[in-house]
């Protein structure tokens, strides 16, 4: 996300990412030719998490699922609180890489999706076996009214998966909760 404050002749762009932010201060005097600008970082490479790369992209391990050997569907499941959608103009992006436990076919193993409608259902055929099957997943989702503001979320979402022979479940499901960022507003 990005904000931007301008006050007495300084512009200051704020971009927040996960899990902390980076101020940009550019420095726009009258008179002066060459203008300056100095980045002052809010966090530093030991304030990340773990989890989450200097991106942005959070790693999260989802709880372990089994499922039946067979034809099946992967659900990637969104939540949004009250007053948000997805972005009409920017694609949902999933990608799977091939997984001999999880065969996605080919054609849906990179999927970009405007705005469709949740939650996404994925074929695939389970094999017997164990897997951390990842996704790879960019949501772009705004205010639902105003349209003004708008995120995007980046995860890798990591499902640890047991295909046994037997059972009756045939749907993994990817979840994921958005949650937007606090955004403070600066007076000027």
């Amino acid at each position: 996300m990005i904000g931007m404050s301008k006050k007495a002749g300084l512009l200051a762009v704020v971009v927040v990412v996960l899990g902390g932010a980076v101020a940009l201060m550019l420095s726009l005097q009258g008179g002066d030719e060459r203008q300056q600008a100095s980045a002052i970082p809010t966090t530093t490479p030991s304030d990340i998490p773990e989890s989450e790369s200097p991106q942005g992209e959070d790693s999260l391990l989802l709880p372990p699922q089994t499922v039946a050997a067979g034809a099946g569907t992967i659900l990637i499941d969104l939540q949004m609180p009250d007053g948000y959608k997805l972005n009409a103009q920017a694609p949902l992006t999933a990608i799977w890489p091939d997984d001999p436990v999880a065969q996605i076919p080919p054609e849906s193993r990179d999927l970009r999706l405007i705005a469709p409608q949740l939650p996404v259902q994925v074929p695939v055929t389970f094999a017997p076996g164990q897997t951390d099957l990842a996704l790879n997943l960019t949501v772009y989702w705004c205010e639902a009214v105003n349209e003004t503001l708008c995120f995007v979320d980046r995860a890798t979402l990591v499902l640890p998966l047991t295909v046994s022979s037997e059972g009756d479940a045939h749907e993994a499901v990817f979840a994921r909760t958005l949650v937007p960022p606090v955004v403070v507003d600066t007076p000027g």
